[in-house]
């Protein structure tokens, strides 16, 4: 089952996720990043860092609404964090009741319980190269996937969260339904075998809980103060601060010949562990967290929260110093876990095959190798190498499609037909092209910086920039370089900028007045011939009104004679 991915639809390809993934478990396909589950740590900083909130991450908040209409007991265990990020943690018990929960207990009672295992271990194992306290799940996951040779040093205790609900179970009934809140994304990875077992049933992020009242209309302040039905002592509160986890144990760490050492932060983490590898060091006692400076900084909290610095000083404020609540383990076992080995294994490429990968996003030689990390890997090489895993697409070279744009946009810069000027606010030539130049006689370099007016009449740029409203395909002559255009004149207001393309339409002018030349000429010709025609046929007329006139007085001639002929005959 998937626990967390990002949402394919808000993913808007920055690779910001990859750049921040500290042991690369982000591939990105169709470019669309996705997390491969087998590499993931849980850390959840890919989804802190990414701008688009991109995260799609398993929830249990309707399994425990349901539940809320059950019979079940309704218990929480409070991650100790809550008191330095809620400036008013009683009110924050008292939002948690008003939601419907019965029970309330801190989870750092777990973690009172996880440190006196862990100094029972210490007396029982003291022969152990080095110890790293397990609490966190994501520095396990970080042993187990990428230093398994480090797992006989994690403490083999279940973490303060399951060792608390176990308590839970046992002290209310198996019957009850646990949920754990706190600020921890990881939480749900080690939860959900233990879900499955019913140690623990769900979990809730200060995050979601924070959506969850907003949605039920109940805000802090508007409630009395509430207290937890049972609370740990000083020492198990301070658990989700650095340093501490030693803090209740130091005596005990000396006692069994150990030096105390704490790390946060996933770089730090991925340090130590890498000298321990390495290194022949000894009788260290590490407290090992992933985010820096503990869980006070978890990444599944309100992003309206007080930085880290600000909530552990809340959390010094809040501690009290009492006894712990008595408790008894009444089967030890529970509270045992095995980690095991979960490498992660790459295929690695090979000189040849990373060379052609380097060669097909531009990097012929060393010199092509920026390693600007852009694209999520620290060099080029290791970039190729992702590809090659299929983690990485070609594309991802942020330098390499850059270069590979500008070469098409100047491409079309230089080659097109077009007139294209690019001028500041000011009406200062920023930059002109090749056709600009053969038109207006302007040298590109050396007009940089001078005014339009230099070269040509800028009455219509200096219209569109007072104005912002563009001209669109306005015929314009421009008489001292005998050049006629189709003038367009676009403000680009985000940079407050003004793009000139001018279409040279000069040979169509001149084709045009030829061809209105021609049908004039042609005009001219047909109206000479029709006069010409009028001429002839008006000759044509006149000599047949001649000759019908002299057939006619023949003929009458010719009838007085036959008239006169016929008279004799009477």
């Amino acid at each position: 089952m998937k626990i967390m991915d990002f949402l394919p639809a808000n993913c808007k390809n920055c690779y910001k996720c990859v750049r921040n993934c500290h042991v690369k478990a982000i591939k990105i396909v169709d470019d669309q990043a996705q997390i491969m589950e087998d590499h993931c740590i849980g850390c959840g900083q890919c989804f802190v860092v990414c701008p688009q909130n991109a995260r799609n991450i398993k929830s249990d908040l309707n399994k425990i609404k349901n539940s809320m209409q059950s019979t079940k007991k309704m218990i929480v265990t409070l991650a100790p964090s809550y008191s330095g990020i809620y400036k008013k943690p009683k009110k924050l018990i008292a939002a948690l009741r008003a939601l419907g929960f019965e029970i309330i207990e801190e989870t750092a009672i777990g973690a009172e319980i996880v440190s006196d295992l862990y100094k029972e271990y210490m007396d029982n194992h003291n022969d152990k190269k080095n110890l790293i306290t397990s609490c966190c799940p994501s520095v396990n996951l970080l042993i187990q996937r990428y230093y398994p040779e480090l797992l006989p040093y994690l403490l083999p205790v279940v973490s303060p969260m399951i060792a608390h609900s176990i308590l839970l179970k046992e002290k209310y009934g198996q019957n009850s339904f646990i949920t754990f809140v706190g600020p921890c994304i990881s939480k749900r990875c080690e939860a959900f075998g233990y879900q499955e077992t019913g140690d623990i049933d769900a979990i809730l992020s200060f995050e979601e809980l924070d959506t969850w009242l907003a949605e039920e209309g109940i805000k802090l302040n508007d409630l009395e103060d509430a207290y937890l039905d049972s609370s740990a002592s000083s020492y198990g509160q301070r658990y989700p601060l650095e340093g501490g986890i030693l803090k209740g144990i130091e005596d005990d760490i000396t006692a069994n010949g150990y030096r105390s050492v704490s790390v946060s932060g996933i770089e730090d983490c991925k340090d130590l562990f890498e000298t321990l590898t390495t290194d022949n060091i000894e009788n260290l006692f590490i407290e090992a967290n992933i985010c820096a400076n503990g869980c006070i900084n978890g990444p599944a909290v309100s992003k309206d929260s007080e930085n880290v610095y600000i909530r552990q000083l809340h959390v010094d404020d809040y501690l009290e110093d009492k006894e712990s609540e008595d408790y008894t383990l009444n089967n030890r076992r529970v509270y045992n876990r095995v980690f095991t080995n979960k490498k992660v294994t790459k295929k690695i490429a090979t000189e040849e095959e990373i060379t052609e990968i380097l060669k097909s996003i531009g990097k012929y030689d060393k010199s092509d190798e920026l390693n600007c990390g852009a694209c999520g890997y620290n060099t080029c090489r290791e970039k190729a190498q992702a590809v090659f895993e299929g983690m990485s697409q070609p594309e991802m070279c942020i330098p390499y499609m850059r270069s590979k744009a500008e070469k098409l946009s100047n491409l079309i810069f230089e080659s097109t037909p077009n007139i294209i000027l690019l001028l500041d606010e000011n009406l200062n030539i920023i930059d002109v092209n090749p056709a600009c130049e053969s038109a207006f006689l302007i040298n590109s370099n050396l007009s940089k910086g001078n005014a339009l007016s230099t070269y040509l009449d800028d009455s219509d740029f200096r219209q569109v920039m007072e104005t912002k409203q563009n001209i669109v395909n306005k015929r314009v002559h421009f008489k001292n370089y005998n050049i006629t255009v189709n003038e367009t004149i676009l403000f680009l207001p985000k940079q407050n900028l003004i793009m000139a393309i001018l279409y040279d339409v000069s040979k169509l002018e001149k084709k045009n007045k030829e061809l209105i030349h021609l049908k004039k000429n042609t005009l001219e010709a047909a109206d000479n011939v029709i006069v010409k025609q009028m001429r002839v046929a008006q000759e044509i007329a006149s000599l047949l009104g001649e000759t019908t006139a002299e057939t006619k007085i023949t003929l009458m001639k010719l009838q007085q004679v036959v008239l006169g002929e016929e008279g004799v005959t009477k």
